[in-house]
């Protein structure tokens, strides 16, 4: 009887303390949570870096994650040493099928981190216009592993987050358009860029995604042929390309309206003697 009332006793023990560490474990998570919502989707600074309430939320997902695999992990090593099981070797074991494992998963382990970084700096984001390893195009998806690529043509590119080792975004400031336009060397340029500027004053009225300019800026190149006046302007992500169209058709017809010429190649007659 002694001996049975020994065991109760240590059995209750052995139960109030894993309880303990269940209850310990539940507090953790609880406080983990309340200080990553509170660094991130309330909108505080961390590491001098802004987030808004997307990113903020996004962010908030993946430390939760993680701090619920660290905790549980560590809370069902403590009660499997308190059930008497020899974690060491348990430990042993797992690291041995883990080592083998993670030789073969090296390339997705990179992948998850690369892409666990790529969504915490916001390098991009969903709707960006981005080049990387090597692709353009419009990004779709943005995850741990992988981030989708749509090019103009409308294929759909997964690039592994592991290969971007570089990345230009093309949407993350105002984009800039250049129109280069050709004259001829008889031509009075001050007047045909007067002529410009009142086709780029117009323009900017019709379009409201034109920040800055257009303006003619004065001659960029000069050759035996002519020279070339450029005009300039800032306007919202990824509209540059629609701007410089316009300005080239409202510059040429413009041009035409006043006969300016452009230049031409110079015709050389060659006599026989």
């Amino acid at each position: 009887m002694a001996l049975e009332a020994l065991a109760v006793i240590a059995w209750t023990g052995t139960a109030l303390r894993i309880g303990l560490v269940v209850l310990i474990t539940g507090v953790l998570v609880k406080i983990g949570d309340s200080l990553i919502d509170r660094l991130l989707t309330r909108g505080a600074k961390l590491g001098g870096a802004h987030f808004d309430e997307a990113r903020g939320k996004t962010l908030a997902s993946l430390l939760k994650s993680a701090l619920r695999y660290v905790v549980s992990t560590v809370a069902i090593l403590t009660v499997l040493q308190l059930l008497g099981i020899d974690i060491k070797a348990l430990l042993g074991g797992v690291a041995i099928v883990g080592l083998a494992v993670g030789f073969g998963a090296q390339s997705l382990v990179k992948d998850v981190i690369t892409g666990f970084f790529i969504i915490y700096e916001r390098q991009y984001d969903v709707g960006d216009y981005i080049t990387a390893a090597g692709l353009s195009g419009v990004v779709q998806e943005v995850g741990l592993r992988t981030t989708k690529l749509r090019d103009w043509s409308g294929d759909v590119h997964i690039i592994p987050n592991g290969m971007i080792d570089k990345t230009t975004n093309a949407s993350a400031w105002a984009s800039r358009a250049l129109v280069k336009i050709p004259l001829a060397h008889d031509v009075d340029v001050r007047r045909a860029m007067a002529i410009m500027q009142e086709v780029c004053d117009e323009v900017r009225k019709e379009f409201p995604v034109i920040i800055d300019g257009p303006r003619p800026l004065g001659i960029g190149d000069m050759d035996a042929f002519g020279v070339t006046v450029n005009v300039w302007a800032r306007t919202q992500p990824l509209q540059q390309w629609a701007i410089e169209r316009e300005l080239r058709l409202r510059i040429k017809e413009a041009l035409d309206r006043e006969g300016i010429k452009r230049p031409y190649p110079p015709l050389r007659i060659r006599t026989e003697s």
